[in-house]
């Protein structure tokens, strides 16, 4: 179904992040499999670093087209990335890091080919603190471009830049999951499989590690994040840098200002959250009559620190996508159908998948 390769394991395996498998690889002296997965945190990660270039490439065009200068759009960018500064000061360069995480990873491969564990083990956490810094900010400068352009265009400027946004990411990544192109089984199993991988990719967890909660019940998989990497984290503030939610000073970006399908009829949702509503749960609804994942993300503010209660970012798969409750799509606005599958529905055509040139297709 993916077309690449992807960690196996059962899924009480794929909730430990990659991060951790190599330092149980290094422990366990298995060398070769500390490599293995030393390139597919590389994996991971790339997926993550090639969607935002998309994303803030198109959020900038978003705000040409509805008429701001190119120099209007230059000078928001470069306020954005004033604000994102390295730890030691240094100006965010996403490349630049990019590369120094690479050089990193094959760091810790030649300590690994040496068997060397102490010096492995802590190449290894300096190359995922590295990728920490450049998956961070890459959000940060997307998440500062989509509040720009609720304060010009309100919240039906989200509505109509996530149309642009998403429809190649759906047909990339979700369009797979019709019940009449393909069996649910297998359907259900890529869907969880990507799940955890993109996860991890977003290093979520406390110590932004990549490790999350998974759960299974009779009729659903459900996996949440404390914080996910990217919505959650945004309005949580960084733990790690010690900066605030990015709805404070100095970021003062904004959130979810109106009540619509599209936040859950919710003040207070983060604008990148809302993506996962409009591509997990309204897009496939109205293609295929079933959401492919439950979402119930986080709502600003998100401050307690009590790891008994405070938020966590949840989703939720289900085991046959038609048995979905009906308060899901009534929080969405929309009313559960008789019939599923994509032939049961009119939609606008997608683009072809593999004409994309994104990561993932397959």
């Amino acid at each position: 179904m993916l077309g690449r390769r992807v960690r196996l394991g059962d899924w009480q395996d794929q909730k430990i992040s990659t991060y951790r498998k190599i330092r149980e690889a290094v422990s366990d002296n298995r060398w070769d499999d500390a490599a293995g997965l030393a390139d597919y945190f590389v994996d991971e990660a790339s997926v993550c670093f090639i969607l935002y270039r998309q994303w803030i490439s198109d959020l900038s065009n978003f705000l040409r087209r509805k008429g701001a200068s190119g120099e209007d759009v230059a000078a928001v960018n470069a306020g954005i990335v004033d604000k994102i500064a390295l730890p030691d000061g240094s100006p965010w360069i996403p490349h630049k890091h990019w590369d120094l995480f690479k050089q990193q990873q094959r760091k810790l491969l030649s300590h690994l080919y040496r068997e060397e564990p102490e010096a492995a083990l802590e190449s290894l956490d300096v190359m995922k603190e590295t990728w920490r810094q450049t998956h961070d900010r890459d959000v940060d400068h997307t998440y500062g471009l989509m509040s720009e352009i609720q304060e010009r265009h309100g919240g039906q400027g989200i509505v109509e830049m996530y149309e642009g946004v998403l429809v190649p990411l759906f047909a990339w990544r979700y369009q797979k999951f019709d019940i009449d192109q393909h069996p649910w089984d297998e359907g259900l199993e890529t869907l969880m499989l990507v799940a955890c991988e993109s996860m991890r990719g977003h290093l979520v967890g406390p110590e932004r590690t990549g490790d999350f909660d998974l759960i299974e019940t009779d009729d659903r998989f459900i996996v949440r994040f404390d914080p996910c990497g990217s919505g959650q984290r945004t309005l949580r503030g960084d733990w790690i840098e010690g900066t605030p939610a990015r709805m404070e000073p100095p970021y003062n970006w904004g959130v979810t200002q109106e009540e619509a399908s599209w936040n859950h009829f919710q003040k207070g949702i983060c604008l990148y959250c809302v993506h996962c509503i409009i591509l997990m749960e309204e897009m496939p609804m109205d293609r295929f009559g079933y959401p492919v994942r439950v979402v119930d993300p986080p709502v600003y503010p998100d401050t307690n620190r009590d790891p008994e209660i405070r938020q966590r970012c949840q989703w939720q798969m289900f085991k046959d996508p038609t048995q979905v409750p009906e308060e899901y799509y009534t929080r969405v606005g929309r009313k559960k159908p008789e019939v599923f599958g994509s032939s049961n529905f009119e939609a606008p055509p997608l683009p072809e998948a593999g004409a994309l040139g994104l990561p993932g297709t397959g």
